[in-house]
This record gives C-alpha cells, sequence and structure tokens, in this order.
C-alpha cells in the first residue's frame, strides 16, 4: 500500500471516531480539515493514474472509478462543511446531528473504499473490463454503480429540501427503487427533495427504464475500441443478427422513448396548467416528472398520497394508463406494431402495396395475454371493491367505477401509480393484485414481474401435458429451450418471493397480507403500496431494496444464462428414465 493510500485509510477512520465521540463546532471543524486531507489524497492518487494510464492502457475503468469517488468525497465534505457552519450559528437539532453523522459515515466508507482501489489496480481493471464483456455481469454492476451513484446524491444537501431529511438508507431505498423502475417510496417525494434530488431519480428513472444495456450497447456499437466480440454479444442480447442491426434498434429505442415520452408530457402539460391541484410546482416539470415515470413504468408520483387527487380525472389518467401499458409491451414489439402500422396506412393509400406479413408469435402473445389480463383484472377488482375500495369514486357513478378498477388493473402490469387507495381494499382484492403484479409486462420492457410471455409458456405447457400434448402457442410448437427458460424464471421468482415474505414477517410487526403485498409489489417492481413502505425498519427497508434490485436483474440474467448454455451443444447424452411426479 502507498503512503497516500495510508494516509486516506488512517485519516477516514480518525475523522469519523473524533466526530461521532465527540460532537461539536470545533471537533467538526478539525472533521473537516480531515475530510479535506483526505480528499487531496484522493485527488493526488487520481493524477497518478491518469499519467500511469498513458503506459497502461486498461487501467481507464480503474481511473473513471476513482475520479467518481473524487468527486463524491468533494460533495460530502461540502455537504460537511454546510453542517459544520450551522453548528457556529448554534447548538444542532437532534436530525442535524444525525446528518452529520451520516455524513462522516459515507465519507470514511468511500475514503476506505478510494485508498483500497489503488492496492491492486492492474487486476481491478481487468475485473471492470471482464465485467463489460459480459452482458449479465455488466447488467447487475451498472445497475448497483448507478443505484450506488444516485444514493450518494440523493444525500447530498443539494437533493434535499432540508438538510434534517437525510438518511442514507432512504437515500438507497429511493434510488433503488427509481433505478429499478419500482416507485416504492417511504418518504414524500415532492417534499423532501429539491429540484435536483427530483432531476436525480427522474435521470434514474430514465436510464433503468430503456435500460443501462441498451445504453452500454449503443456505447459499443458505434465505438472503434470495443471488440467484435463483445458488439456481437450485445446484439444478439437485444436479438440482432449484426452490429448494423444492433445500432438500428439501440437508436430506435432511444429515439421512440423520447418521442412517446414527449408526447405524453406535452398532453399532461396541457391538463395542468393552471391546475391547482398541483399547487405552486412548475406545471412543465410535473408534466414531464410523471410522462417519464410512467412510460417506465416506475410508479412515482410528486403528489402527497399519490394520484388521489385525480382519481375522477378521466383525462390525466389515460394518458398516464396509455404511458404505462405501451411501456409494459417492450421495445421490440413497439417496434414491430409501429412497421406494421405503417405498411397497412400505406396499403390503404396505395392498395397496389404488398400487404404486411403478420405479427410474430411474441407479438401475438404479448398483446393478447396484456388484453387478457387488464381485463380480467377490471372485472375481479370492480366485483371485489364495489361498495367498498372503489368508493371514492362512487359520487361520479357507475362509469368512475368501472374507470378506477380499470386504472388499477392496468398499474398491475407494473405502472406502480395509485388513485383510490390499494391500503382500503380486501383481502381478497389484495390477493388478485398480488397474482398480476407477479406476472408483470412483456419481456425487454420497462416493466416487471416474470413476464407475460412467461406466464403464456407455463400456461401452455400445462394445457399441453393434461392433453398429451407438445406445448403451442398461436399455432406454433414451442422450443424445449423457450419451456426452460420460463420454468427457471418462475421457480426463481418464485423462490425469491417465498424468501423475501418469510424474511419480512420474521423483522416487521405488521399484518401478513400487506407484507407480503409490500415484497411482492418490489420483486415485482411495480410499486403499488397499502401505505405501510414508510413503516418499514431499516433492515426492511434493506430486504426491499434488495428485492427491488433481484426483480429487476433477476429475470433478465437468468434468460441470459440459460441462453448462454443453450448455445452450447453436448456431446453426450445420460439415458433417460422416468421419474413419477405428482
Amino acid at each position: 500500500m502507498s503512503i497516500g493510500s495510508l494516509i486516506v485509510l488512517v485519516v477516514a477512520v480518525a475523522v469519523v471516531a473524533l466526530d461521532v465521540a465527540v460532537a461539536s463546532p470545533w471537533t467538526g471543524l478539525l472533521v473537516v480539515l480531515g475530510m479535506g486531507i483526505v480528499t487531496l489524497a484522493v485527488a493526488e492518487q487520481v493524477r497518478q493514474m491518469i499519467t500511469a494510464r498513458r503506459k497502461q492502457a486498461d487501467l481507464g475503468g480503474v481511473l473513471w472509478f476513482e475520479l467518481a469517488l473524487f468527486l463524491a468525497l468533494l460533495g460530502f465534505l461540502l455537504a460537511r462543511a454546510f453542517i459544520l457552519g450551522d453548528a457556529f450559528d448554534g447548538p444542532l437539532s437532534a436530525r442535524r446531528l444525525a446528518a452529520a453523522e451520516t455524513y462522516d459515515l459515507v465519507f470514511t466508507t468511500l475514503a476506505a473504499l478510494a485508498g483500497a482501489l489503488v492496492i491492486a489496480p492492474e487486476r481491478t481493471g481487468r475485473v471492470l473490463l471482464n465485467m463489460s464483456q459480459r452482458p449479465a455481469m455488466m447488467l447487475i454492476g451498472s445497475f448497483a454503480a448507478l443505484i450506488s451513484l444516485g444514493s450518494l446524491l440523493l444525500t447530498l444537501p443539494v437533493s434535499l429540501t432540508d438538510a434534517a431529511h437525510t438518511s442514507f438508507v432512504d437515500s438507497l431505498f429511493t434510488m433503488a427503487s427509481a433505478v429499478c423502475v419500482t416507485g416504492l417510496a417511504v418518504n414524500d417525494l415532492g417534499a423532501t427533495y429539491s429540484l435536483f434530488g427530483q432531476g436525480v431519480i427522474l435521470t434514474g428513472v430514465q436510464l433503468g427504464g430503456i435500460g443501462i444495456m441498451t445504453v452500454a450497447a449503443l456505447a459499443l456499437a458505434f465505438s472503434n475500441n470495443s471488440s467484435l466480440q463483445s458488439q456481437l454479444r450485445y446484439a444478439a442480447m437485444l436479438d440482432a443478427r449484426t452490429v448494423a442491426d444492433l445500432r438500428k434498434i439501440v437508436v430506435g429505442i432511444l429515439a421512440g422513448t423520447f418521442v412517446v415520452e414527449a408526447i405524453g408530457a406535452a398532453l399532461l402539460w396541457l391538463m395542468l396548467a393552471g391546475d391547482p391541484r398541483i399547487g405552486d410546482a412548475s406545471p412543465l416539470w410535473t408534466a414531464v416528472f410523471h410522462a417519464v415515470s410512467s412510460f417506465c413504468n416506475a410508479g412515482f408520483a410528486l403528489f402527497p398520497g399519490g394520484m388521489g387527487a385525480f382519481v375522477g380525472d378521466i383525462g390525466v389518467q389515460a394518458v398516464l394508463m396509455t404511458l404505462m401499458i405501451v411501456g409494459g409491451l417492450g421495445f421490440p414489439i413497439l417496434v414491430e406494431l409501429a412497421r406494421h402500422g405503417w405498411r397497412r396506412l400505406l396499403r390503404l393509400v396505395k392498395p397496389s402495396t404488398p400487404a404486411p406479413p403478420r405479427l410474430s408469435l411474441a407479438t401475438r402473445v404479448v398483446l393478447s395475454t396484456t388484453l387478457a389480463l387488464i381485463v380480467a383484472g377490471t372485472v375481479a377488482v370492480l366485483a371485489l371493491e364495489f361498495t367498498a375500495g372503489l368508493q371514492p369514486a362512487g359520487e361520479h357513478g357507475i362509469f368512475h367505477r368501472l374507470w378506477s378498477a380499470l386504472f388499477i388493473a392496468a398499474n398491475t402490469r407494473s405502472g406502480g401509480l395509485d388513485t383510490v387507495g390499494v391500503g382500503g381494499m380486501r383481502d381478497a382484492t389484495l390477493l388478485v393484485l398480488c397474482v398480476l403484479m407477479f406476472i408483470g409486462g412483456a419481456p425487454a420492457s420497462t416493466a416487471g414481474g416474470i413476464k407475460t410471455t412467461t406466464f403464456a409458456t407455463v400456461v401452455a405447457t400445462l394445457r399441453a401435458e393434461l392433453r398429451g400434448r407438445e406445448p403451442e402457442l398461436g399455432g406454433r410448437a414451442l422450443a424445449p429451450e423457450v419451456v426452460r427458460k420460463a420454468t427457471a424464471v418462475l421457480v426463481m421468482m418464485t423462490g425469491l418471493l417465498m424468501a423475501f415474505v418469510l424474511l419480512l414477517s420474521l423483522t416487521e410487526d405488521l399484518p401478513f397480507l400487506p407484507v407480503a403485498f409490500e415484497a411482492v409489489s418490489a420483486l415485482a417492481t411495480v410499486g403499488l403500496s397499502t401505505g405501510i413502505t414508510g413503516s418499514f425498519s431499516v433492515a426492511g427497508k434493506l430486504l426491499l431494496t434488495a428485492a427491488m434490485f433481484l426483480g429487476r436483474v433477476g429475470p433478465f440474467t437468468i434468460a441470459l444464462a440459460v441462453a448462454d448454455r443453450s448455445a452450447v451443444r453436448s456431446r453426450h447424452r445420460l439415458a433417460r428414465e422416468d421419474l413419477p411426479v405428482g
């Protein structure tokens, strides 16, 4: 270990020990000075890495990592200085003292990481390079890195309306919910976070919604330094046959996302301009935030209590619901539907134009399953909550009750916005919503859950087994690889759900069904809540954070792993033998 690294570690430990043991303005001044020394030491490490990178090209990833740590340390140094300034003006409140301790602990952790990073920079560089060449590892690492960075930003005073709101656990939970496009929140976003903080959350939602893998694929597709093998791996991940197709797909995904979100934001802006329900908030920013949140199926709202104030506003709900459904269909489905619709339009204008080909099996299965689940969910919610949970809309008549049921059913696809209050619904309704949330949306979409195609495949397999035939959907036999992949995703998600429900029932002294509902909502990245999220303990919040993370990256990682294994053909096959089941 270098002398600079040793200084970083020793001073960092001394900083947190001093301020936690004796909290006063003068010890705070020593703490800030210690933080300044650490930050300068890390800056020197960055300078040395810049020099070393000219000789070792594989240190690029380590350099960016160290640079990010330096900027984070600088930010928390300024945050701690901000608290120090308040300390000299008068005694600090208990919450501000807690904020100061949070800054000390986070700074110490980051400083230790920065100091340890230079012990073996070459090895770290190789690890980062290896991760970038493996889509599954890149997926996990990029989500974790974005959540970590966003959590640090949300902890800073510039992201909060009041430094007393500082809580790294709450920031970690909120950012994980944003990046994993879930929408569960432990506090009121509009009242807790400043415009900068809301921007950090929205950035996490956008990157998590369109897929960090899509951004990585775009960077690789237009990079002159990435290997052809890496580009082809990401091309296969997005069902592209060539690198040229990969470029078209990722550009189409990004362009389509921004166009749909812009249209939704414009419509919401026209509806919200001058609306007293948004208070002093900017109509444009409110429209943009909720359009992105809806299309990415994040479920975040800037209003206290979610979207309850808009329970009777069919126009706003229609825009939000359309964005959620479109975002939950999946980018490949949207591209195919756009091409199919364009060709049909050309055929109407010019009858001699060849008829468009039939929609693919994936598109037909996604559309039919999504429609069936929304209709079934609407009927179930309307029947179970006609005189109870939908009562807030009762004064508007039967149509508005039906519309509220439709809005809730559409939100279980992974939208997460609530207008009537899920917490007041019957246990039977909550159970139905759990099933719908667990299924989720379409593959390669902004939605979570096991996905509609997985559900359709499992149902087709069960139906085929009962009939003694091979599994089929839409007049096509399903490949064994598809059945294996669907089974793997279903078993993994069911096992994770049972584990999280068990652990949360041990850590939380709350009713079982609402706790289980929160677990399903987190794992399926939906965001619907019975209103108890803020009551969870620190352990419960961390468990829900893990559930959101695994629910977002788990099914996709399993799918990639199964796909990679299926490409490897074994040279031998074991003898087959029957096994009694059932």
